[in-house]
């Protein structure tokens, strides 16, 4: 028989011993993971999607069958937002320090979301009336309704304007490396 010239000794490596080595290396990687992510939330604005809505920055956007809900980071209510849109972009703004905007942006989704919420009552009192048969109050809510979505059109208006003027201000999406 040939002599061995390597001279390898056998290890005694086990399998527990390999189990407990790829276990702590999947513990640091979760770790490192959960770490680096809520390391980017606080120094970064990251937009992450998610099961349940979207991960802006600190701030959770949630959909439920009104609209959006903002949460903070404990689940707290923060606002209610009539469209996913405007709810990022207060997220964002708010975030990045631009407060007047961002204000701006609330009061304008509230009031967006105060004029639909009449026109639909407007609607529902009208087919109302109309089922009574009382034509004098078909007419009144009828001026109202008119009125209602003139308001409407306009408050939809300015909170675009406000949203397409937010998308284009400097300092936000532009980060120094």
């Amino acid at each position: 028989m040939a002599k061995s010239r390597t001279k390898r000794k056998s290890s005694d490596i086990t399998v527990n011993d390999i189990k407990a080595v790829a276990d702590a290396a999947s513990n640091y990687v979760k770790h490192w993971t959960k770490h680096e992510a809520q390391r980017l939330a606080k120094e970064t604005l990251v937009i992450i999607p998610a099961s349940w809505g979207l991960q802006v920055g600190t701030y959770a956007v949630k959909d439920t069958n009104q609209g959006w809900r903002v949460e903070n980071g404990s689940g707290e209510l923060i606002n209610n937002f009539t469209s996913k849109r405007s709810a990022v972009a207060w997220c964002i703004m708010y975030q990045t320090n631009r407060y007047g905007i961002s204000e701006r942006l609330l009061k304008q989704d509230n009031k967006l979301s105060k004029l639909s919420q009449d026109h639909v009552n407007y609607m529902y009192s009208k087919q109302q009336a109309r089922k009574k048969r009382d034509y004098f109050a078909v007419d009144v809510v009828e001026a109202r309704l008119i009125e209602s979505s003139s308001h409407l059109e306009v408050a939809k208006n300015d909170l675009e304007k406000t949203l397409n003027s937010a998308k284009y201000l400097k300092g936000i999406w532009e980060k120094p490396l």
